[in-house]
């Protein structure tokens, strides 16, 4: 079984300047990338197939700068990695990314708006303008006859749909996006708690908040993605030597906080690069993460982790650029 993963699956459109980085598995095995083939991101979406653009290779990764993209507009894409024309990933379904709409991307138009008040207020000024003095009463005129019955007007024809009205206004999307558009949105808010979701492979731990972490390279390891009792509790202030969940819980749970981690040499676990968060709340591509560890090789892991923490929004900017994190 062939499958894939992307670092990121949402930009914004005319965003040119991010790396979308794709890992390739087989059997749920990391792909050596090959230097002498040819790798191809094929791009459709629900009418069909749009076009191809070639992937280049850094640190076994296939990437693709967002600049090849610029020519497509907000909407929901889905993707295929082919590999000398003869081999494609993923084996089942798709990959997929979304361009969204930056904030100068206004839908509608402007329209000078008046209160009543001032719409009453320019209405009498032009009646009193337009009379003139006001004349005697007339005689009382005699009762016409009743006049005939008009014919029958033509049909009207039938007004669009609220659907069909959004989509004229530029969004796009199915009727059930429209659907949700008409719902209130709520506040997405740091994570409380989670569930190991064995679903997907790979398993992934997907946080109350919406957000979703994997990682590829252990997901099915126990001692890695699941409650382990060499962590402790998660109100004791030991780091765990391997289980990811309970290190992210127990910075949830104030157990140790970002002042203590500060001084405290860990090296960031089993925090791999392949560890990644699926619907961020906030974008760690917006921050260099090298000044977080005192040797960016041996505490590689370390940067990773409070990427992670800043990504499901457990510590906000102010809290990641105490720790050393420089904004791009």
């Amino acid at each position: 079984m062939k499958t894939l993963t992307i670092n990121q699956k949402v930009f914004k459109h005319q965003d040119t300047q991010t790396k979308l980085k794709i890992a390739l598995f087989e059997n749920d095995s990391r792909v050596s990338l090959d230097s002498n083939s040819e790798y191809q991101f094929k791009i459709k979406n629900s009418s069909g197939y749009l076009k191809s653009e070639t992937l280049t290779i850094e640190d076994n990764r296939l990437v693709l700068t967002t600049d090849k993209l610029k020519d497509l507009p907000p909407d929901t894409y889905n993707f295929e990695v082919w590999q000398n024309e003869d081999s494609i990933y993923p084996s089942e379904n798709y990959g997929y990314f979304s361009i969204t709409k930056n904030t100068t991307e206004v839908d509608g138009e402007v329209v000078p708006v008046i209160t009543i008040e001032n719409f009453e207020k320019r209405f009498d000024e032009a009646v009193k303008n337009a009379k003139g003095d006001k004349g005697e009463r007339g005689p009382q005129g005699e009762k016409g006859d009743k006049g005939d019955t008009g014919e029958r007007g033509a049909d009207g024809v039938d007004g669009k749909s609220a659907y069909q009205i959004w989509l004229d206004l530029g969004n796009s999307g199915s009727e059930q996006d429209f659907i949700n558009s008409l719902k209130a949105q709520s506040e997405r808010h740091a994570p409380m708690g989670y569930i190991l979701d064995t679903r997907t492979k790979p398993w992934s731990l997907l946080f109350d908040n919406g957000c979703r972490v994997v990682n590829s390279k252990y997901w099915n390891n126990g001692a890695v993605f699941r409650p382990h009792s060499e962590s402790g509790t998660w109100w004791d202030k030991r780091y765990p030597t391997y289980s990811i969940p309970d290190t992210i819980m127990k910075f949830i749970r104030g157990s140790i906080i970002a002042s203590e981690f500060k001084v405290h040499p860990w090296t960031g676990g089993y925090f791999t690069d392949e560890t990644q968060v699926l619907s961020p709340i906030n974008n760690g591509a917006n921050y260099d993460w090298t000044g977080v560890a005192s040797d960016p090789v041996s505490q590689h892991n370390r940067m990773n982790f409070v990427r992670v923490l800043y990504e499901i929004g457990v510590w906000n900017d102010e809290t990641v650029e105490s720790l050393g994190a420089v904004r791009k």
